[in-house]
């Protein structure tokens, strides 16, 4: 079972409180035709109501307030006053089209593929920068002596790692529904007792990028098993492997997470790497916004 030592950080105490807004199955209400970044927006005031102090459409777009300061929907980059109209300057942050339930496969088209092959000619030097004001800001973490002070220790699974104050409750919740499953579920039970690490705060870019990984908040875990039994968890290292068209790898041919593991997480906020295009089978990340999305 998880710890239960107290949190010291009491900003994030609302947002992992009382079941979680993001969990509810309720769709967003704009009241008619959504304007650009409505949707997320209203998604991220939901699923942090402990640190998103308000949101408005300000100047002909779509904000939000954090600590007193207004940030801008600015093409998805969610940028300050002082930066909104240097977005192209920033790749956006991620609100992924997810789906929860059984994992879908994705048609590839000869347009997808097209621009797949065009990516994987620069894919190991990918220097498109993050604005990463507002996620700083929405995890309190503006530096590594910041995210070394405020990342918590806890048990999952058997398994000792640290994460960001947020997941304390998701994880302990995930880690008693995993426990009641594994004694029904022979996968489930046995998938459990594979896993030798979790990873989860890690310092770090995402692979290839400059761009600050969300392990670095805290806010993503990394399953790994005894063994990967001769398949795929990780669009890169299929690429490492030899793979050239690793989209068109075929589900049976990558690392599989049984459905109840999946399941659970989502239950508590956290969506699936491996629901990606660009797979990632061993990665859970707590994004309880883009579980609202796709409710």
């Amino acid at each position: 079972m998880m710890t239960s030592r107290p949190l010291l950080c009491s900003v994030f105490v609302l947002a992992v409180s009382a079941g979680v807004v993001a969990l509810e199955s309720r769709a967003l209400e704009t009241g008619g035709e959504a304007r650009p970044g409505e949707r997320e927006v209203q998604a991220m005031a939901r699923a942090y109501p402990g640190r998103i102090e308000a949101t408005a459409y300000r100047d002909g777009e779509w904000a939000l307030l954090m600590d007193g300061r207004w940030f801008y929907w600015s093409e998805g980059r969610l940028l300050p006053r002082e930066h909104r109209r240097e977005w192209r300057d920033f790749v956006s942050i991620r609100f992924y089209n997810y789906q929860t339930g059984p994992l879908r496969e994705r048609e590839i088209t000869p347009e997808l593929e097209d621009r797949l092959r065009s990516r994987m000619a620069s894919f190991s030097n990918d220097g498109m920068v993050r604005f990463n004001d507002f996620l700083d800001t929405l995890y309190g973490i503006h530096s590594r002596q910041d995210a070394e002070r405020i990342m918590r220790t806890v048990e999952f699974l058997g398994h000792t790692t640290r994460v960001h104050p947020l997941l304390v409750g998701p994880l302990q919740r995930v880690d008693e529904r995993l426990r009641a499953m594994i004694l029904v579920d022979g996968r489930t039970r046995e998938f459990v007792r594979d896993l030798v690490q979790v990873h989860g705060y890690n310092w770090r870019n995402i692979a290839g990028t400059p761009r600050r990984s969300y392990h670095s908040y805290g806010i993503a875990l990394d399953l790994m098993p005894r063994s990967f039994r001769r398949r795929y968890a990780y669009w890169r290292w299929a690429v490492d492997g030899g793979v050239e068209e690793w989209w068109n790898l075929p589900v049976s041919s990558r690392w599989e997470v049984p459905q109840p593991v999946i399941d659970a997480f989502e239950a508590e906020g956290f969506i699936w790497g491996g629901k990606w295009l660009s797979f990632d089978n061993i990665h859970f990340e707590y994004r309880p916004e883009i579980i609202l999305l796709a409710d």
